[in-house]
């Protein structure tokens, strides 16, 4: 597992103290209601704090149309045309699910320093 893979799964466990870990971790808990439910699933799923969290974070990684996005997503609890307008949004956004990792990816080269270090793993003989 390369270091890029070690801080994203650090991120979807929750884990990881730094600043960058914090926000993936943040970002993926919402984007992945998203994905999952839409807009919906979200509005149900996280207090108002959270949603601020994964806003924040989105801001972070540079993905201002998503955090707008996210911004609008207490609507959705409002009116079932929001809640449709949103996931709708939201698919074309990144109709590949590209988007986040991508940011990530550019972020963690931009500044390693924001994320914890990945612990080196020890092989014993044979294994590699």
């Amino acid at each position: 597992m390369n270091v890029i893979d070690a801080v994203w799964k650090r991120a979807c466990g929750h884990q990881g103290g730094g600043v960058g870990d914090r926000h993936l971790s943040a970002l993926l808990l919402v984007h992945g209601a998203m994905l999952n439910g839409g807009a919906g699933t979200a509005v149900v799923g996280f207090d108002p704090a959270e949603l601020r969290a994964a806003v924040e974070a989105c801001e972070y990684f540079g993905l201002n149309g998503l955090a707008s996005l996210f911004r609008e997503i207490p609507a959705a609890a409002a009116s079932a045309d929001d809640e449709e307008r949103l996931n709708a949004a939201f698919q074309d956004m990144d109709p590949d699910g590209l988007m986040v990792p991508a940011a990530f990816e550019d972020r963690y080269a931009a500044t390693p320093e924001d994320f914890d270090p990945v612990a080196k793993r020890r092989f014993g003989r044979g294994e590699r």
